[in-house]
């Protein structure tokens, strides 16, 4: 009874088109939810972001379930969680992916997560990491912890995509260190969108100089063709 009021007065809207949404779908209406461009890459381990990070960064896999575009309902859900404080959506993207993702995959066999951190003073900011639930849902899905702790931005990078080359990995180098000396078998590293790749490369070099045996890499979504 509540909750139909609430609705009344304070609908929830697809984040997509913006149409009232019914109870039981939370972000999208199923019009919105049937046009994200799912990847389709998760029985395909040689897939092209593994194949494009593998030019940088060894990986066992690389995985995300959708495709990142403009003027699409991804863009405006990765908006709503980066920007407006939707946290949840992380949990939302870690459950697609999973549900995506066959048992035999690579990535079922990591030992711990690791996400890629924001400078201090970026988080401060926004007031959390919007990673944080995406990883906290695959370490509960795998039953490995999640270290939080582990890898930390020393350096407040600007924005690399509209960089060059050089450019990118410039501002990268040194930008991460570890806390710590724990070595894991095979690390799952995970973001929230994989554009150019440099900082993620830069993340996962950091976390295999300082002892980890594998790394995978996992993303809520990818662009489809990431700068190299």
């Amino acid at each position: 009874m509540l909750y139909d009021l609430l609705s009344v007065w304070f609908p929830r809207c697809c984040y997509g088109c913006g149409m009232v949404l019914p109870k039981k779908l939370p972000w999208l209406c199923f019009r919105c939810a049937a046009q994200l461009p799912r990847s389709y890459t998760e029985r395909n381990i040689n897939n092209p972001l593994k194949d494009l990070l593998d030019n940088r960064l060894p990986t066992k896999a690389a995985y995300a379930p959708f495709y990142f575009q403009q003027q699409n309902p991804i863009q405006h859900l990765l908006h709503a969680l980066k920007y407006l404080g939707k946290k949840q959506l992380g949990a939302w993207f870690a459950a697609q992916a999973a549900t995506f993702l066959p048992k035999n995959h690579p990535i079922y066999s990591c030992d711990a997560i690791v996400t890629v951190p924001l400078h201090p003073k970026r988080e401060r900011q926004r007031g959390y990491n919007q990673i944080d639930l995406f990883g906290k849902h695959w370490a509960a899905h795998l039953k490995v912890p999640y270290v939080h702790d582990f890898l930390v931005r020393e350096k407040q990078t600007k924005t690399l995509v509209r960089m060059a080359q050089t450019a990118r990995w410039e501002e990268v180098k040194d930008a991460f260190r570890l806390v710590g000396n724990k070595q894991y078998r095979h690390v799952l590293l995970v973001d929230d969108v994989i554009t150019t790749g440099a900082t993620l490369t830069a993340c996962g070099q950091t976390l295999l100089a300082g002892g980890t045996k594998n790394l995978s890499v996992m993303a809520m979504a990818h662009t489809h063709q990431v700068l190299p």
